[in-house]
């Protein structure tokens, strides 16, 4: 029977990792969303009179808020942050009409007005959200984006893409609560418990390999490796280690690496769309400079070789080294093994251990 190794290290170092919640973000979400459900409607309303528009006035009811991303009901797949910068994803949906209100930097303006408060809070219209940022002796400290997505009359959901002056904008359709169920089933009973260990573990070695980047676009996204990792999980019952190597092992053989005639990596190439609309590249930031996807290429394959000679190590002690050599010294490495002298075992000892 094959040995586990390190499963009480992997669930005690998942403890250490994992953030369930954070009761001042969470504080602020509430403050915020009152906010926007307290003015939003009265300022939309006035908006539609300008456009002439001859609809339903705009109510409280019709504003609805959910989380997206890991702190998504059902998801919760969040980590400790290294630079202990938190950050949540909050969608806000209320019903109106794209054809009339064709600029959706519009909306997100009067949602920036909202929130805005003159020298102590001051949000930005990001390209896919209004972000409030929060901030202690100079460093930012944490943020909250608000998506904003208009609910067409037959349900359908459209994503206000642009930044505040930027002449490129749209209405993209989307579906971010069919995105959150798609992830609540892949997390449902004990298999998706191990399932988010394994996301959180990427999570991890990202922020480690990618620690002080400057330039976004170079980062793989969250998202990203928690797709890449429900699309190739191999389940192995209270196994970590052993889920870990296969699943990582699954998702090095979908890169593609283009190779020049020195053996030299001249490209690299991995899809992964998103499993809902707009189906899009979530790696579309990454492929701006071909060596944001060497650099990930070549980092994930140490990350794997890592894994994979942990989980080949005869012990322990030796196992566990390899894995902080990726996901850190929060993992407890056990002491080495004791040896066993055979020359001082009696005679029968060492002939039941022959046989």
């Amino acid at each position: 029977m094959e040995k586990i190794k390190l499963q009480k290290q992997f669930e005690e170092f998942h403890g250490e990792i994992a953030l369930t919640d954070h009761r001042e973000l969470k504080e602020k979400r509430s403050i915020l969303e009152k906010e926007l459900k307290d003015k939003f409607p009265e300022k939309m309303n006035k908006e539609k009179k300008l456009k002439e528009e001859n609809s339903n006035d705009l109510k409280i009811s019709d504003l609805k808020f959910i989380d997206q991303g890991s702190w998504a009901q059902g998801v919760k797949t969040s980590i400790d942050p290294m630079n202990k910068t938190f950050d949540r994803d909050v969608a806000m949906i209320f019903p109106l009409d794209i054809l009339i209100h064709k600029d959706p930097r519009e909306i997100k303006k009067i949602v920036k007005d909202i929130l805005t408060i003159q020298g102590k809070r001051e949000p930005k219209i990001k390209e896919p959200c209004v972000t409030v940022t929060y901030s202690k002796e100079g460093d930012e400290i944490y943020h909250l984006d608000f998506p904003i997505y208009a609910k067409a009359k037959y349900g359908n959901l459209y994503l206000a893409r642009g930044k505040e002056c930027s002449e490129s904008y749209e209405w993209e359709e989307s579906d971010p609560e069919g995105l959150n169920e798609y992830f609540k089933e892949q997390f449902e009973g004990e298999i998706g418990n191990q399932k988010r260990r394994i996301v959180r573990y990427l999570k991890q070695w990202k922020q480690i390999k990618y620690n002080g980047s400057q330039n976004g676009n170079e980062i793989p996204p969250s998202i990203g490796l928690t797709i890449l990792v429900c699309k190739n999980f191999q389940y192995n019952e209270k196994n970590d280690l052993k889920t870990l190597y296969y699943t990582l092992k699954r998702i090095y053989d979908k890169f593609i690496v283009i190779k020049n005639s020195e053996k030299e990596i001249t490209e690299v190439i991995i899809y992964c769309d998103l499993p809902t609309k707009p189906f899009s590249d979530v790696f579309y930031k990454m492929r701006k400079s071909k060596e944001h996807l060497i650099t990930f290429y070549k980092r994930f394959q140490n990350f794997y070789e890592n894994i994979r000679n942990a989980y080949e190590a005869e012990h322990d002690h030796e196992a566990a080294n390899y894995i902080v050599k990726s996901l850190g010294s929060e993992f407890e490495v056990p002491d080495k093994e004791a040896a066993v002298d055979t020359s001082k075992l009696k005679k029968e000892d060492r002939f039941a251990k022959l046989y």
